[in-house]
C-alpha cells in the first residue's frame, strides 16, 4: 500500500530553503548576511530567535516586524504509473512573517517574546502528476511562540533562555494511481512545546561569541482521515487519523568582528540532530500497517556561513553573505516527498536608517540547489510511483522595520 505511504510523507517535504523542512526566515537582516554570525551580531530585537542571551546588547525598549517572501522553483521530470511525467513549480509560493519585542528591565535582565515560525512547507502538484505519482496537495503551517529572559552576568558574560509553545496544523492528500480520484486525506493539528538556551561572550567592544541550543519538539498531529475507494482494508469513510513527528534540536556557534568602525566580518557554524528522524508510522483508526510505516533514516547536518556589514554612513548599512547548507538526505534515501538537496546560499541586504530609533531593512537570498535523482533502487524500494530528477532555486526577498523607543 505505497500510495498511502506516499500520500503521508509529502507534510514533510521541504520548500528547499532550509535543511530537511526547517525555516530560518525570522530576521530580515539575518537573510541578508546568510544568517552568519546570528547568535552574536544582535543589532536588533530578532537576537531573541537565535541567542536569547543577545538580549543583553539592546536598548530600553526594542523591536523588530518584518516578513519573508518566497519565490521557488522546483522541477519534476520523469516516470510514474500513467507514464512520462512532468510539473513546473511544485512548491508554491510563500510568505513568513515574523515579529520580536524585547524590554530591558534593569541594567542585568532583558525580557521580550517572539512570534515566528520554524517548520513548514506548501506544495501543490498538478492534476497529472498526482494521478501519477500519487501525491497530490499538502500544507503544513508551524507557529512559534517564544517568552525569553536573557541576565547579564558581567561586562563580558551574558545567558539566556526561551521557552518555545509551537502550534502546528497540516492538510495531505493524495490522489488514486491512474485514476485522480481522492484516495487519502488528513486534516489534523497539534501543540507542542520546547525550550531553548543561550549564552554570549564578549570578549571586548569589537568581538564577540554566541552559542544557542534549541530543543527538539514532539508533535502528534490528530484529525479526520477520509479514505477513498480502493484502500485495501478500509472501506470508504472517515477515520481518526495521526501522525507522530520527532522535530530536531539544534545548535549554533557565531563569531562577530569589527575590524574598523565601518566593517565587521561574521561567521556561522548551524547544525541540526536530524538523525532523530528515522521512520515514519501513520495510524488510522488507531491501526498500525506496515505499508504505512517508511524509514527515512536522516543524517545531522550543517549550515556553515560567512558574511560581512559594512556602514557606508549614518543613514546606510550594507550586508552580504554566503553559506553552504547540508541536506540531511542522503542519495540512499531521497524520495519525491523530500526532494532536499545541499544547497548553497548568495545573500545581500541593507538597512536604510530613516532616523536614529527607526531602520528599514531589506534582504534578498537566492538558493542554488543540487538536482535530486529518484529512483526504485536510490530510495530502498519506497518511490516506486515516481522515477526521475527532481531540480529547484529559491529566490527570498524580506523587508522589515526595526529600531528602539
Amino acid at each position: 500500500m505505497k500510495f498511502l505511504q506516499t500520500g503521508l510523507l509529502v507534510i514533510l517535504s521541504t520548500d528547499l530553503h532550509g535543511a530537511g523542512f526547517q525555516l530560518s526566515e525570522r530576521s530580515t537582516r539575518g537573510l541578508g548576511r546568510a544568517f552568519s554570525g546570528e547568535a552574536a551580531i544582535g543589532d536588533d530585537a530578532s537576537i531573541l530567535g537565535s541567542n536569547p542571551a543577545g538580549m543583553s546588547l539592546l536598548d530600553d525598549w526594542s523591536f523588530s516586524i518584518g516578513s519573508s517572501f518566497i519565490t521557488p522553483e522546483v522541477n519534476a521530470r520523469g516516470t510514474g504509473i500513467t507514464g512520462a511525467l512532468s510539473d513546473d513549480r511544485i512548491i508554491s509560493k510563500a510568505i513568513r512573517p515574523y515579529s520580536f519585542l524585547t524590554k530591558k528591565l534593569d541594567d542585568d535582565f532583558t525580557l521580550g517574546l517572539g512570534i515566528y515560525t520554524l517548520f513548514g512547507v506548501n506544495s501543490d502538484y498538478s492534476a497529472d502528476f498526482a494521478t501519477g505519482a500519487v501525491v497530490d496537495q499538502s500544507d503544513l503551517l508551524t507557529l512559534n511562540i517564544t517568552p525569553a529572559l536573557s541576565y547579564r552576568i558581567n561586562s563580558q558574560w551574558s545567558i539566556g533562555a526561551g521557552f518555545d509553545v509551537l502550534y502546528a496544523e497540516g492538510q495531505i492528500n493524495s490522489r488514486q494511481p491512474g485514476i485522480g480520484e481522492n484516495l487519502f486525506d488528513l486534516t489534523g493539528n497539534d501543540w507542542g512545546f520546547g525550550y531553548n538556551l543561550g549564552v554570549l561572550f564578549e570578549l571586548n567592544k569589537r568581538t564577540r561569541f554566541g552559542l544557542h541550543y534549541r530543543s527538539g519538539i514532539d508533535l502528534s498531529i490528530l484529525g479526520d482521515a477520509t479514505i477513498g475507494a480502493g484502500f485495501g482494508a478500509f472501506p470508504p469513510g472517515t477515520y481518526d487519523g495521526s501522525l507522530d513527528i520527532e522535530l530536531p534540536g539544534s545548535i549554533e556557534l557565531s563569531v562577530y568582528h569589527e575590524v574598523h568602525s565601518k566593517l565587521a566580518l561574521h561567521a556561522d557554524i548551524f547544525w541540526t540532530n536530524w538523525s532523530v528522524f528515522e521512520s515514519l508510522n501513520p495510524k488510522v483508526d488507531p491501526l498500525i500497517d506496515p505499508a504505512l510505516a517508511k524509514d527515512e533514516n536522516w543524517d545531522d547536518s550543517l549550515r556553515i556561513s560567512i558574511g560581512a556589514t559594512y556602514h557606508c554612513s549614518e543613514s546606510l548599512t550594507l550586508r552580504g553573505g554566503l553559506a553552504f547548507d547540508e541536506s540531511p538526505v542522503n542519495d540512499s534515501n531521497r524520495t519525491l516527498r523530500i526532494p532536499d538537496a545541499d544547497r548553497i546560499w548568495v545573500s545581500i541586504g541593507a538597512s536604510y536608517h530613516i532616523n536614529e530609533n527607526l531602520s528599514l531593512d531589506l534582504g534578498y537570498t537566492h538558493l542554488f540547489a543540487e538536482d535530486g535523482k529518484i529512483s526504485p533502487e536510490t530510495a530502498g524500494g519506497n518511490s516506486d510511483a515516481f522515477s526521475g530528477i527532481l531540480s529547484g532555486r529559491v529566490d527570498l526577498i524580506a523587508i522589515g522595520l526595526s529600531g528602539r523607543f
